[in-house]
């Protein structure tokens, strides 16, 4: 038995000392090639840098970009921007961003006028009645309407108009003895007008444009009995010339960033209010319709 247990003990130790003596093994390495890989310290990721908000100062605003400046109102402040560089010119209490933009080419107009209008000159050479015998004294309304195409704009500008319009007026029949007949009368005139216009405007903003127009007309008209005698009317005319003095009030001096949006999205270029003080000339044919009046309206440019 004690035999054994030397034995034993024997077994033991020596194992004991071959275990002392191994070396460790080597640590692998995470991936191949990385043992010959110098150290790096790894970083981890951090999040991105948030914007910076603006720092406030005595001048304004400062950030990085081009300056850029509102109207000189209260409240406004001066700011750097990079926008400006792409026409930005102002930003709004709103949030709106507003850039500067070049307005649409100017090519042609519309104009629309109205005004009192009575040809008091009128006769009837066969039998002497007036326009006021058969229509009355009070005057009814002339429209026109004219488009009008742009020659040149620089200092001032010039254009050729052509238009038309419409003129009625009612009244009853006389007899010869200047009694008022039961036949009614209407009288249907269309003041058709080519003409040349010249502007008095030398800058963008200016707030009153004075023009001249002047041309000529050929006047056609009918009037018609309600007991239908002639089946048609009778139908005549004229040629007439007129001269117009008058002046535009622009509407973008009221609301000047609404007027940029109306260009923007339909090509109109400037609206205004136009009155004028026509003068027509009688030149040839029977029947005069001479006759000075003012009118008032609105033109379109685009």
């Amino acid at each position: 038995m004690l035999k054994s247990f030397a034995v034993l003990s024997l077994s033991i130790i020596l194992a004991t000392q071959g275990l002392a003596q191994e070396k460790p093994p080597k640590p692998e390495p995470p991936y191949p090639g990385a043992e010959t890989e110098p150290n790096e310290d790894i970083q981890p990721d951090l999040p991105p840098q948030a914007e910076q908000p603006l720092q406030k100062t005595k001048k304004g605003l400062e950030t990085e970009g081009e300056i850029i400046e509102g109207n000189k109102f209260r409240g406004t402040k001066k700011t750097k921007h990079p926008g400006a560089k792409q026409g930005l010119f102002r930003i709004t209490s709103k949030g709106e961003y507003l850039y500067k933009t070049n307005p649409s080419e100017q090519k042609n107009a519309v104009a629309v006028r109205i005004g009192p209008y009575s040809p008091s000159n009128l006769y009837n050479a066969g039998n002497d009645n007036s326009f006021d015998d058969i229509y009355g004294s009070a005057s009814p309304v002339i429209v026109h309407v004219d488009y009008e195409w742009k020659l040149f704009s620089g200092f001032g500008k010039m254009g050729i108009r052509a238009g038309s319009g419409v003129f009625f007026a009612n009244g009853n029949g006389r007899f010869d003895d200047g009694e008022a007949a039961l036949e009614g009368y209407t009288l249907l005139m269309l003041p058709n007008n080519v003409s040349a216009i010249i502007y008095l405007q030398f800058w963008d903003r200016q707030p009153l444009i004075p023009y001249a127009e002047g041309g000529v007309d050929a006047i056609v008209f009918n009037e018609y009995r309600d007991d239908g005698n002639p089946t048609f009317g009778r139908f005549g005319g004229s040629l007439a010339a007129h001269v117009s003095l008058g002046g535009l009030l622009p509407l973008n001096i009221f609301d000047r960033l609404g007027m940029i949006r109306i260009d923007q999205e339909y090509g109109i270029n400037n609206m205004y209010i136009s009155a004028e003080y026509r003068i027509v000339t009688h030149v040839a044919g029977v029947f005069d319709f001479s006759n000075n009046y003012f009118n008032a309206g609105v033109l379109v440019e685009f």
